[in-house]
C-alpha cells in the first residue's frame, strides 16, 4: 500500500516531468509561432500535470512553463505573450486538478473536467489581455480578440487535447498511477 509521501513525491516526478514536455513540446512545432497556436504543445503537459499531480503542481508548472521556456530558448515572448501564457497555463492546471477532484473519475467527467478548465483558462488569459490593455493602450481588448486569438486558431490543439488527455488519464487512474491529493 503506497504511503502519503510515496503520492507526494510521485506528484512531485509527476509535475518535473510535465515541466520538462512543456519546454520540449513546442520544439514539434518547428520554431513556427502559426504551427505552435494551432496545436499548443505546452497546453497538454501542464493539463496532465493537473489531472496527474494536483491543483497546486499543475498551477505551479503552467505558471513556470512559459517564463522557463523564454529563459532556456528566448520564447515565447517575455512581454506579453510569456505573461499571458503563463495566467492561462495557472488556471490550466489548477483548474483541470479542481473540476477533476469534484467531478465523477468516469470518461465523461475526465472530458468534462478538461473542457472547463480549457474554457477558465482562456478567460484568464482575457483577463491578462483586459489588464495590459488598462497598463498599456497599445494592447487592445475586446471579446472579440480575445476569441479570435484564444480559440479561432487554436481549435485543432483544442480537439487534440480532448482526443488525447481524456483517454491518457482514464489509463493513469485505471493503473492507480494518479495521486490521492
Amino acid at each position: 500500500m503506497a504511503t502519503r509521501k510515496n503520492f507526494e513525491l510521485r506528484s512531485v516526478i509527476y509535475a518535473a516531468a510535465c515541466l520538462a514536455l512543456a519546454i520540449v513540446l513546442p520544439f514539434l512545432t518547428g520554431g513556427n509561432a502559426a504551427l505552435g497556436q494551432m496545436f499548443c504543445p505546452m497546453h497538454i503537459p501542464v493539463f496532465l500535470c493537473g489531472f496527474i499531480a494536483g491543483p497546486f503542481w499543475g498551477g505551479a508548472v503552467g505558471f513556470l512553463a512559459p517564463f522557463l521556456r523564454f529563459l532556456v530558448f528566448g520564447s515565447p515572448a517575455l512581454y506579453p505573450m510569456a505573461v499571458r501564457m503563463s495566467a492561462e497555463l495557472l488556471v490550466y492546471g489548477l483548474s483541470a486538478a479542481l473540476f477533476y477532484r469534484y467531478l465523477p473519475k468516469k470518461p465523461a467527467g475526465i472530458c468534462i473536467s478538461l473542457i472547463c478548465a480549457q474554457l477558465f483558462g482562456r478567460i484568464a488569459w482575457g483577463v491578462v489581455q483586459f489588464a495590459l490593455s488598462i497598463i498599456n493602450p497599445e494592447f487592445p481588448f475586446s471579446v472579440e480578440f480575445v476569441i479570435a486569438q484564444t480559440l479561432t486558431p487554436a481549435i485543432y490543439g483544442i480537439l487534440l487535447q480532448i482526443v488525447i488527455i481524456p483517454p491518457v488519464v482514464w489509463a493513469m487512474q485505471k493503473a492507480k498511477y494518479i495521486s490521492k491529493y
